[in-house]
């Protein structure tokens, strides 16, 4: 198959997952709502322990804090150190952003060329950069799947409706994955091509903080929403991490921003022993806590970098009126 309909074929296909998630999860949703009321989702939602919300609170904020000093990291492999606050405060703008509009390489990566450039990096190092902060989480969402699929088999298999025996091999399959993944990253010394791309791997120490940081970010992530699930539930936090996972990665295949819709239908399905309006409100609060607050830091963050920082739109905007200003004047004879 030639490359122009191997392309064609990538995005029909694409195209043809994403309408069939969302499809299913506005069937799901619909559904559901049939059945419940959202004042039933409001009276839950209040039922949720103060002490519950601000850890779950705690979590979120813990786990973007680890992904910001894991920003200054990567630009200090990529680049060169300029410092921890410019890293970190393009963590806590580009990582809830990118993750509520979606397509979070692109995003996040427009809002790093944004914060990056004015600092001597070059179009190829901002790339880098964007790879390798998104690579913790890519890695570690289906490293941690696998290790569930293996270890709590027996639990997933009501959820998922495959027996036990088929979700062990499919752990064992992915780990085998993994294990390959990290071999490659020891054994190989040269770039890899994709597509015409030269990629330099990262090294063993660059990947090992990756898989740290990674597993940290989705053990927190993963803790905001199991701890607003009610504890009557009795669902141990792996077998919980499965689903939500899985969730996850269907949410990501759908293209569809933050998942939306998607995750809950997913839940939905993977967690039927849960109450719908209970489950329904611990993930409005979840969006609240891990999607919707960060999002409102992050633009507040933002505004007061491009209005008041050095290389800020604002400064830079002011600053060369300033300059044309004092071109056009007329020179001051001392002499008078």
């Amino acid at each position: 198959m030639s490359d122009p309909r191997r392309n064609r074929f990538k995005t029909y296909a694409g195209v043809l997952v994403s309408v069939l998630l969302a499809t299913l999860a506005g069937w799901v949703l619909w559904r559901t709502f049939q059945r419940i009321s959202f004042a039933d989702v409001l009276t839950q939602m209040q039922a949720v322990p103060a002490s519950r919300l601000a850890l779950a609170g705690l979590c979120a904020a813990a786990a973007f804090t680890v992904l910001a000093f894991y920003e200054v990291a990567v630009v200090r492999y990529v680049k060169h150190c300029i410092g921890r606050a410019k890293p970190m405060l393009t963590a806590f703008i580009a990582f809830p952003l990118g993750h509520a509009i979606g397509q979070a390489m692109l995003s996040g990566g427009a809002l790093r060329y944004r914060m990056y450039t004015p600092a001597g990096f070059s179009a190829t190092e901002v790339g880098a950069t964007v790879l390798l902060a998104n690579m913790p989480y890519g890695l570690c969402v289906g490293l941690l799947l696998d290790i569930s699929l293996v270890a709590a088999a027996e639990m997933l298999e009501p959820m998922f409706r495959i027996s036990s025996e088929w979700l062990r091999v499919l752990g064992v399959i992915g780990l085998c994955k993994d294990a390959g993944y990290v071999l490659l990253i020891l054994l190989r010394k040269k770039p890899v091509k994709l597509g015409g791309w030269s990629v330099n791997l990262p090294t063993p120490a660059m990947t090992a903080l990756q898989l740290l940081v990674g597993l940290a970010d989705v053990f927190l992530v993963s803790s905001v929403l199991y701890l607003l699930l009610p504890e009557s539930v009795g669902l141990t936090f792996l077998a919980f991490l499965g689903a939500y996972l899985a969730s996850i990665l269907a949410g990501v295949l759908s293209h569809v921003p933050a998942g939306l819709g998607v995750l809950e239908s997913m839940l939905l399905l993977l967690l039927p022993d849960v109450p719908p309006e209970q489950l329904l409100a611990a993930v409005l609060m979840y969006r609240v806590i891990y999607e919707i607050i960060p999002v409102l830091i992050a633009l507040a963050l933002w505004g007061t970098f491009e209005g008041f920082a050095r290389d800020g739109v604002l400064l830079r905007l002011f600053g060369r009126q300033g300059r044309v200003t004092r071109a056009e004047s007329p020179a001051i004879d001392s002499s008078e």
